[in-house]
């Protein structure tokens, strides 16, 4: 995975925006992360996609990251709580 500012990784600066219990919008989050680091918008879209515990295709590209991204159908964000949240299936 690319290293953006201060050799953090997208998904650490992804994780890093977002507060547990905060639901945010794509664009949100977006402005958030391009904010932190120099990585494309193509990088950023793939790796909010592979950060995603639903649906699990989502990680095809980047099977080593751990998910932690539950997308609401609605569209917006959250940090994944397994407390709060319906178990995952893959």
């Amino acid at each position: 995975m690319p290293a953006g500012c201060h050799g953090e990784f997208t998904s650490r600066a992804i994780r890093s925006f977002l507060k547990p219990g905060e639901v945010v919008t794509f664009s949100v989050l977006y402005g958030r992360v391009r904010q932190k680091g120099p990585w494309s918008e193509h990088t950023i879209w793939r790796h909010l996609t592979a950060c995603l515990v639903n649906p699990p295709p989502a990680r095809h590209e980047w099977p080593s990251t751990q998910p932690f991204l539950l997308l609401h159908e609605d569209g917006t964000y959250e940090l994944y709580n397994p407390r709060l949240h319906p178990r995952v299936r893959e």
